[in-house]
């Protein structure tokens, strides 16, 4: 069912439901009063009836139907005129009703409201009627627009609450309906915060309402086409990254096989040339000058080629690997006066080697940061390997980062780190280890699932 026919019809449906509902209350309301007016022409009727009976009667009767004047008087039957009964000499038999104190909203109404107003009526001419015994009496009977005027007031009153009723009933049918259109919004909405999120995983089942089914198809073919880029992405992201760590093996074979075994070549010979020419100083100097020299280009190479390429991982136990390499990077930097505590808890489960190979470089990164640029003399590294989750975690009491998108522009590493960890299916979380502080550190905060970090096959050089 389209939006446009599904609102219509319950739109109208509600308002004819709402209008049945006025109707029956305003046919109430006329009941009410059509039987107050008979009432008080059926009053009317009985009082000029009594005044007709008195005049005539005979005393004793005349009393009675006094008190049955009174009784009409007093009582809320007899509307819109003011009645009130004397005898000849003046003696007021039963007294008009006095006039009913008004609101402002009254008063303001009998001044505004179209009609005779009460200082606009004519006295009527009294009535003079005779006993049997001859006794007068006066009957005045005058127009009391007050009662009318009020009457009148309250029917406007009565239909502007209808009319108030009427269109909040109507607004909230409209809201209701609306809410009830738009209630499908909430899985779409939902499914989009996801994706913005990078969460493809979220389905939209079919919809009653066209457009909202249409909107939805296309979300999940939307949905299904980012999640397969996103994992040909990270597929190409692990090639890459299996690709930098060959090539990173291929220079330190070279280095190794041929520019080590020429260093080692060039010490042998700077040695043999020293104890050839220890009789001539100046040619001795030299010669030890040289091995010296070469002695340490062999441990820069060596350095290098342990940033280079690690002790291999492979064999299928990648955490048992990776404790060691992170122990012995850990010892190197310690050599450098960097203090480095590491803590690795692993509950027996075995890592793959692509996700042993992505934690250590990792690792190597937030150093080489800690020290080079935050200016750090302690960084805490740990690793929770605990059933399908595992957990790197890196802080440092550095200066910290001001800006994490700016410093990851300016090359730190952070770039590089973050790209790693998506690879695998984590997300980096970059933020201060104390804030407010003048040194507020820097906290690394990555996780993992370990049957989403199986990688692609590494290639062999």
């Amino acid at each position: 069912m389209r939006m446009s026919r599904y609102l219509m019809v319950r739109i109208v449906a509600v308002g004819l439901a709402i209008l049945l509902a006025a109707l029956v209350l305003a046919l109430w309301r006329a009941q009410a009063d059509v039987e107050r007016e008979e009432l008080g022409a059926a009053a009317m009727v009985h009082l000029f009836e009594r005044l007709g009976a008195l005049g005539g009667t005979s005393p004793d009767k005349a009393a009675d139907i006094v008190d049955e004047l009174r009784r009409l008087n007093a009582g809320d039957d007899l509307r819109h005129v003011r009645f009130e009964l004397r005898d000849a000499s003046g003696l007021v038999l039963v007294a008009a009703r006095p006039d009913a104190s008004r609101t402002w909203l009254e008063m303001a109404f009998a001044r505004f409201a179209p009609g005779v107003r009460q200082h606009d009526v004519a006295s009527p001419r009294p009535w003079e009627l005779q006993g049997a015994d001859g006794r007068a009496y006066v009957a005045d009977v005058r127009l009391s627009p007050a009662s009318e005027q009020r009457e009148a007031l309250d029917d406007l009153l009565g239909l502007l609450g209808l009319l108030t009723g009427f269109a909040a009933a109507i607004l909230l049918a409209v809201y209701w309906t609306l809410k009830r259109a738009l209630r499908p919004l909430q899985p779409i909405l939902a499914a989009i915060a996801g994706y913005e999120r990078d969460d493809f995983s979220h389905r939209l089942p079919a919809m009653r309402l066209h457009e909202m089914d249409a909107i939805g198809r296309a979300l999940n073919h939307l949905a299904e086409a980012l999640a397969q880029a996103q994992a040909q992405r990270r597929t190409l992201s692990l090639k890459l990254l299996t690709s930098q760590e060959d090539e990173r093996a291929r220079v330190a074979r070279e280095l190794h096989d041929e520019f080590g075994q020429a260093l080692t070549a060039l010490r042998a010979d700077a040695h043999w040339l020293a104890h050839r020419t220890a009789a001539q100083p100046a040619v001795h100097e030299v010669a030890q000058a040289l091995s010296a020299h070469g002695e340490r280009l062999q441990a820069g190479v060596r350095e290098l080629l342990r940033e280079l390429r690690p002790r291999d991982v492979h064999g299928g136990d990648g955490t048992a690997a990776l404790r060691r390499l992170l122990d012995e990077l850990a010892a190197a930097w310690r050599e450098r006066g960097l203090r480095v505590d590491l803590d690795f808890a692993a509950d027996d489960v075995a890592i793959g080697d692509d996700l042993a190979r992505t934690l250590y470089r990792l690792t190597q990164e937030a150093l080489t940061n800690a020290m080079r640029h935050a200016q750090a003399t302690r960084v805490g590294i740990a690793i929770r390997i605990d059933g399908g989750d595992v957990e790197w975690r890196c802080e440092d009491d550095g200066i910290g980062l001001d800006d994490v998108e700016q410093a990851a522009g300016r090359g730190y590493g952070l770039a590089g780190m973050r790209e790693r960890v998506w690879a695998h299916g984590g997300e980096l979380r970059i933020g201060p280890v104390r804030s407010q502080a003048r040194r507020p550190g820097l906290r690394l905060l990555a996780r993992f699932g370990v049957d989403a970090t199986a990688g692609v096959p590494e290639s062999r050089c």
